[in-house]
């Protein structure tokens, strides 16, 4: 408590100086953010241990006695800025006044990261602290101190303020590189098709070799002016499932950016500024809903590297693009890639090309890489969305679906039968099989034809007259489920399956006939006929489907502009299995199925699932609808649906007119 010997009218005093000083933006004992701390300055001011004084009037206000407790609700907060501490303490105004080091490098931080419109909003998170030297003067025979180097810290998350309702709303985020060129092309295109779509550009900034804060290093603080307005060095949340991480400082040169970043964003969808394209699905706690994913930006601004191993390595991966993010009416959030020629500049985003500050549109897509199909479980509702028409034989169509826009010239399907009927994992399963027959779902040889019908119908032939394809081709790459028709052969299986003896006795003929054919060819060194069993049942049935669907077998390869798309993915090398990082150590472009779970390692670009309930699938699950777009130029982009839809925009759904024919 106050001494006794401090009179009434002195303690009055002391609460009022410290009051006026809070008035005039001096910030509270314990706190920061203001010019510097009230009770300090006063303190400095009248030699007068204020901190104590203080604290002994809360401890009378505590105890219901008389006092004069600082009415701290009377601070005035100034402009933010970065706080000046030596040693960890906070200083007076009178002490920070000699330490020009820590004031210049304090204000030079804050306009960096305040200037744009995008402001921090808690520029006091950054500490400027200063050490005081003490050195040996020769010319004055004592020690003498000095200003030191000043050190800076960050004591929470930088952040910027947030978009609270983002529906209806376009954005496109990219990062840039500390004293880097702007990739001047790129940056006009990239402003131009903003424009187009109604787009806020967002550069997130990051460093090389040096950090924002380093006194002797102005180069750190220097970005292209052209991209001034637009940097953000914080978190933005928009909406509520969505972040851009704008204060993620991460090294262009590393090599997995965001792998250890998975959980940061909090169960939000999350794009990170970096140089290199990475892309993880972060598992969701139930099946039924879709896992949101995290990725990296591109950038904006020419590679400026060490010539050391990890500087030259990162060259190849460093891409110029940006990531294209964009909320619908329902709040439901689409992201994309857009990944930019290295010398023009120029860009494909769905049927959009941008080149030379110009958009044009009606593009078609080179190929897409639908999610794994498993038509037998396929969601109407995405295939409306992405196909334009449902496979329950309905006779409504979407106008604007993916295929309708993308145009694609081909379209690969992974898993296109599922082998619901009679999959070996139940082979043993009497309830599965009770429940096939129940549902009326217990025929192989009608979920084969079912899968023909789907053929058929994306390449135009099929019930829907207004499926039109041009010269589209569809591709199967064969996977694990597509080739489980096999097995359930050749184990005859069938045999005790009631209605499925004779086709199977069928396909079992077909195979055997095969192994004769390989035998042979075997036997005089000669090339191994290729076979797929589910590829002749289909035919069998549907000898129209001709050249417009491409069987790529098992085992093989298929490559488009030098991507290959042949592989499901199930495969991986000697014998092994699968993996993406398997495939990315192979250091090939592939667009792949198999996962489920979409991802973007190196060249390996990963689709998801057409449905993500397949009734295997219980607890966490990184599935999503993901398709693989590829464009002319050879760049890749993943794109999401969300709830049957594969874009912002209202669906148009249309009706074949009746015929009044006789």
């Amino acid at each position: 408590m106050a001494p006794p010997q401090t009179p009434s009218a002195e303690r009055a005093r002391r609460k009022q100086v410290i009051e006026d000083l809070l008035r005039q933006g001096y910030h509270p004992q314990g706190s920061r953010g203001g010019i510097a701390s009230a009770t300090k300055t006063a303190e400095r001011q009248e030699n007068i241990n204020y901190p104590n004084w203080v604290r002994a009037e809360e401890a009378l206000k505590r105890k219901r006695k008389e006092n004069y407790a600082i009415d701290w609700s009377l601070y005035v907060p100034p402009a933010p800025k970065a706080t000046v501490t030596s040693g960890g303490e906070e200083l007076s105004a009178e002490e920070v006044d000699p330490l020009i080091r820590a004031k210049t490098l304090s204000a030079e931080v804050t306009q960096l990261i305040t200037q744009s419109k995008y402001p921090v909003i808690n520029p006091e998170a950054v500490i400027v602290d200063t050490p005081m030297l003490r050195s040996w003067s020769a010319k004055h025979r004592r020690y003498v101190e000095k200003e030191g180097r000043p050190r800076t810290w960050m004591v929470e998350t930088l952040r910027v303020a947030p978009y609270r309702d983002p529906r209806g709303k376009n954005f496109i985020f990219t990062g840039a590189q500390n004293d880097a060129l702007l990739h001047e092309e790129f940056w006009v295109n990239l402003k131009a098709y903003a424009a187009y779509i109604d787009a806020e550009i967002i550069v997130g900034p990051w460093t090389y070799e040096t950090q924002w804060w380093a006194e002797n290093d102005p180069q750190a603080r220097t970005y292209a002016p052209e991209l001034t307005e637009h940097l953000c060095f914080g978190q933005m949340k928009i909406g509520s499932n969505f972040v851009f991480c704008g204060e993620m400082n991460t090294l262009p040169t590393a090599s997995q950016p965001i792998s250890d970043l998975v959980t940061y964003s909090r169960g939000r969808w999350a794009v990170f500024p970096h140089a290199k394209r990475q892309l993880k699905s972060v598992p969701s706690n139930d099946p039924n809903v879709q896992a949101h994913q995290v990725m990296t930006s591109g950038a904006c601004t020419r590679p400026k590297i060490i010539p050391r191993k990890a500087g030259v390595k990162s060259l190849f991966h460093q891409v110029v693009g940006a990531t294209v993010v964009q909320f619908d009416e329902d709040g439901d959030v689409f992201c994309r890639q857009i990944t930019a020629d290295d010398h023009t500049g120029a860009f494909y985003d769905l049927d959009a090309y941008v080149a030379n500050a110009e958009v044009t549109t009606g593009h078609r897509a080179r190929a897409i890489t639908m999610p794994d199909l498993h038509v037998r479980k396929m969601d109407q509702a995405n295939c409306m969305a992405i196909f334009g028409w449902d496979m329950r034989g309905g006779r409504a169509q979407f106008r604007e679906s993916m295929v309708d826009v993308l145009d694609p010239e081909n379209v690969i399907g992974h898993d296109i039968f599922d082998n619901e009927a009679r999959n070996h994992h139940h082979v043993h399963d009497n309830a599965y099989s009770y429940e096939m027959a129940f549902r009326g779902r217990d025929s192989v040889e009608e979920e084969v034809e079912q899968c023909g019908q789907f053929l058929l119908t994306a390449i135009g032939l099929g019930a829907l007259p207004m499926v039109t394809v041009g010269d589209r081709t569809f591709i199967v790459a064969e996977g694990n489920h597509d080739i489980a028709l096999e097995k359930y052969a050749r184990e005859g299986r069938y045999r005790n399956d009631g209605r499925n003896v004779r086709f199977g006795l069928q396909l079992e003929d077909a195979y055997l006939d095969y192994v004769e054919r390989r035998s042979i060819a075997i036997d005089n060194n000669q090339p191994v006929p290729r076979f797929s069993l589910l590829e002749h049942a289909i035919r069998m049935k549907y000898p129209q489907l001709g050249d417009k669907v491409i069987w790529c077998h098992d085992g093989y390869s298929h490559l488009i502009d030098g991507i290959e798309v042949g592989n499901h993915g199930f495969r991986g090398a000697n014998g092994a299995k699968g993996t993406v990082n398997g495939f990315a150590r192979a250091g090939r472009k592939m667009s792949i199925g198999d996962k489920h779970s979409p991802e973007i390692m190196e060249g390996v670009y990963v689709a998801g699932a057409m449905n993500l309930r397949h009734g295997y699938n219980k607890g966490l699950s990184g599935w999503a609808v993901t398709v693989i777009i590829q464009y002319p130029d050879g760049k890749r982009s993943l794109l999401t649906l969300q709830k049957g839809k594969w874009r912002p925009g209202k669906r148009v759904v249309r009706v074949p007119a009746p015929s009044f024919a006789a």
